[in-house]
């Protein structure tokens, strides 16, 4: 039972007024069930948001409330158990993304992906991390990467870019107003994705650097739950930002991430003063607003393209406009919407570090094919989205159920239609 004592420690330290608010607000009506992905490609009751933050519930009451209390005493609610966690292991670190499409339904308005977030962070500090997600977030604690990607096989990385795509890549620059911080899935999935926002930067005149220190945007502390590793992941870019003295950090395609330094950072730790975080998104929407950058209209008006709302990067960060200003510009005629969309898309399934979890394939690529149906509603075969994270699942699911699809990056289409 030291499991459920250090899972049941951390739901007393961490229950405040907030905490208390959500859950006596909650009615469990179930609403927010219709809006999971996980339930709506399973059926399975469990995959309910509002079961995902049972034991949150269980914990507070018992601890709490005179009902929970007499509740415990009387037999009629069972203490936590270490079979408990096990369970809710399960569910909440494989069959949830933290997308937070449920709080968009709820009528009560509550944040519920925070109040999973929690119940994480309780399983967490009882050792019950998927051992997958627990030997990424140790990669990224020694090596600065969760996919191992140590300094110098970075600056080798980096220095293959610069020579494949002829490109200029700032490193270390001292003063530069942007510093641009990428993942390791862009640096080794997608490395092009480097050299295209490269030359967004340099049409867009650009005053930029990339940070040897501050290299990893992604924060698998976050995925965890556990509060330690994400300020540390945090500081890391943030001493690399205050270092260089730039005057903003620009998250790439990763929303996640943007979420941890634009959000999250703010509740955990002391963030740089004056430090302005964005995304490449809003970024490429004030080149394009500004007449820094132009586009050549119609350059890929040949057939249908659709694009994917990303959860961090449009339902959370607002991000909307930018993407449907580039495709109205680069397919007029033939850009479509996927419905549902914009702050009620659907998660492509594989966030929150799930694509990290082995376990949890099955679960996603049941998932995916909600995409698959919202995809051959409107008869296309080219879909843009702003995050690595969702491309990465979007191209594994391409070739898991063979699909004649093509996946792009929203820097990709906007570097590959530059205007000269």
């Amino acid at each position: 039972m030291l499991a459920t004592q250090e899972a049941l420690n951390q739901f007393v330290e961490e229950t405040g007024g907030w905490i208390a608010s959500q859950l006596e607000a909650c009615t469990r009506c179930g609403m927010c069930t219709e809006a999971c992905h996980f339930y709506l490609s399973s059926g399975n009751p469990a995959y309910s948001p509002v079961w995902k933050m049972e034991l949150l519930r269980r914990a507070y009451e018992g601890r709490f409330t005179l009902s929970g209390r007499l509740k415990l005493a009387l037999g009629i609610e069972k203490p936590i158990s270490d079979a408990d966690l096990e369970v809710w292991r399960t569910i909440d670190y494989e069959a949830c993304t933290l997308c937070n499409r449920c709080s968009q339904v709820c009528p009560m308005g509550i944040d519920i992906g925070s109040l999973i977030h929690g119940v994480r962070g309780a399983l967490a500090a009882a050792d019950m991390v998927p051992n997958d997600l627990e030997q990424a977030t140790q990669k990224q604690i020694e090596d600065g990467s969760p996919l191992g990607v140590d300094l110098d096989t970075w600056k080798d990385r980096m220095d293959w870019i610069q020579d494949e795509w002829d490109v200029e890549l700032p490193i270390d620059v001292q003063g530069a107003d942007t510093m641009a911080v990428f993942t390791s899935i862009e640096l080794m999935k997608f490395p092009s994705n480097i050299a295209y926002i490269a030359r967004i930067m340099k049409a867009a005149g650009e005053s930029w650097t990339i940070s040897s220190k501050g290299r990893e945007v992604v924060n698998f502390g976050l995925f965890e739950g556990n509060t330690e590793h994400t300020v540390l992941f945090l500081k890391r870019i943030f001493d690399a930002a205050q270092e260089l003295g730039v005057k903003r950090v620009m998250v790439t395609e990763c929303g996640h991430a943007y979420e941890a330094l634009r959000w999250t950072s703010f509740n955990l730790m002391q963030v740089p003063e004056g430090l302005e975080v964005t995304h490449i998104t809003g970024m490429l929407g004030e080149f394009l607003n500004a007449g820094r950058i132009k586009l050549k209209a119609g350059a890929m008006d040949d057939r249908p393209i659709t694009f994917h709302d990303a959860c961090k990067i449009q339902r959370k960060g607002g991000h909307i406009k930018e993407p449907r200003q580039i495709l109205n510009i680069l397919a007029p005629e033939n850009f479509v919407e996927m419905t549902p969309n914009r702050e009620e898309g659907i998660c492509c399934g594989a966030g929150g570090g799930v694509i990290s979890i082995k376990e949890a394939d099955q679960k996603r690529y049941d998932a995916f094919e909600l995409k698959i149906d919202q995809m051959d509603q409107i008869g296309a075969q080219r879909v843009a989205m702003a995050c690595s994270n969702c491309r990465l699942q979007f191209t594994d699911c391409v070739q898991h159920f063979d699909l004649d699809w093509k996946v792009y990056g929203l820097s990709q289409m906007v570097a590959e239609s530059l205007a000269e």
